[in-house]
């Protein structure tokens, strides 16, 4: 089972992967196929997860290497647009040494807030920020965990959450703690994709 924590130091690949609904579940099965067929024999290969959106517009995947230098990027799949991939770090979680242990069908649901940084020399700053928001939101009803990510190259931030129900998730949502600062975190970066949930569908490890 894959196991997401910062205390484990592995880097890991978000791909995200944009598609209309009516084609996602021939995404996912060809998303599915790549890691299967191509990326677990890898030297280097730890674990893979495929999560699907709620509302049918994305597929995402979460791969973890060994090392950066393991590391093999995603490429574009026939007949889909190329996904959004960058190799990211984990730089914070909620609460403090919390383990997020994805599987198909588990309960509850998964939010990644991606935020797409305007320049990557902001990253530094907004890092500080997002792990500011972390602790403002690591007490609220409902979430059972939050892991932050940063990539590599600067250019993105992620938190990969997940919440207990949709109602809890909302009402966080609806009346964020970390509203103060929000703002400038939306001068630094662009939020994109915050309401979009998600379903695993798929590890292996």
């Amino acid at each position: 089972m894959p196991t997401i924590t910062r205390s484990n130091d592995l880097p890991a690949e978000f791909a995200v992967f944009t598609v209309e609904p009516e084609r996602q579940a021939a995404l996912v099965e060809q998303v599915i196929a790549r890691i299967e067929t191509t990326l677990q024999t890898q030297p280097g290969f730890v674990a893979g997860i495929v999560h699907r959106s709620r509302d049918g517009l994305r597929v995402t995947s979460y791969l973890q290497w060994a090392s950066a230098a393991h590391y093999i990027a995603s490429q574009p799949l026939a007949d889909f647009a190329p996904p959004d991939a960058h190799l990211f770090e984990i730089f914070g979680e909620e609460p403090t040494g919390s383990v997020l242990k994805p599987f198909a069908g588990m309960a509850g649901l998964i939010n990644f807030g991606i935020f797409k940084l305007k320049r990557p020399e902001n990253q530094p700053r907004f890092v500080e920020l997002f792990q500011q928001a972390l602790g403002l939101v690591g007490h609220q009803p409902g979430l059972i965990t939050t892991q932050a990510h940063r990539s590599l190259d600067g250019w993105r931030c992620i938190n990969y959450g997940h919440w207990t129900s949709l109602e809890e998730f909302t009402a966080m949502d609806s009346n964020r703690p970390f509203a103060p600062l929000f703002g400038e975190m939306l001068d630094l970066a662009d939020n994109e994709y915050q309401k979009t949930l998600h379903e695993v569908i798929f590890t292996t490890s």
